[in-house]
Order: structure tokens, then C-alpha cells, then sequence
């Protein structure tokens, strides 16, 4: 059964956080996200919004996981919104 993710946050750059890392290093990567299948991106007022397909829940859970949470905190704080569901044949039709 597939998994998707959405994730909305606003543009930040890597200058602006002790990580170094900009909104778009906080995404997935294909060839180097484990059952990374598809992604859509929008930018829109300064936010990006992310919608991923993935093999499995545990795929995009492994992904999402405390590391990269801790580091969303720290980066976007309170200002972004992350969405899991499992996508079943009954909703992809």
C-alpha cells in the first residue's frame, strides 16, 4: 500500500539557521531516499508545498523521523504543517 506525505513550510535559506540548511535540503531526494516514488512541489508567497508518494508508511515514518522533526523545529518553528495517509486502491481511483 502506498504513503503520502504533504509537508507546507515556508522558503528559508541556509545562511538563516544553525543547520545550514535551506527548505529545500529538508525534502527528499530520488536515488537517495529509501521507496522516495514520486513529488510534486509548489511555491507559492514565500511557502513551499511538498507532496510526496512513497512505498510504504514505514518508508516516509523512517524519513520524517525525530532527527528530521528536531530539525524542523528548530528551523521553521511553529510555522510548518506536515500531513501522513495511506493511500488505499479505494482513494487512488
Amino acid at each position: 500500500m502506498k504513503y503520502l506525505t504533504i509537508l507546507e513550510c515556508p522558503v528559508v535559506y541556509a545562511a538563516e539557521n544553525d543547520h545550514a540548511l535551506a527548505s529545500k535540503d529538508m525534502l527528499p531526494r530520488f536515488g537517495v531516499t529509501s521507496g522516495f516514488e514520486s513529488q510534486h512541489v509548489r511555491v507559492l508567497d514565500a511557502r513551499i508545498t511538498s507532496v510526496c508518494i512513497w512505498t510504504s508508511e514505514f518508508c516516509a515514518k523512517k524519513f520524517f523521523g525525530k532527527d528530521w522533526s528536531d530539525k524542523a523545529a528548530d528551523i521553521w518553528g511553529d510555522e510548518y504543517q506536515m500531513r501522513f495517509e495511506t493511500i488505499d486502491a479505494a482513494s487512488a481511483a
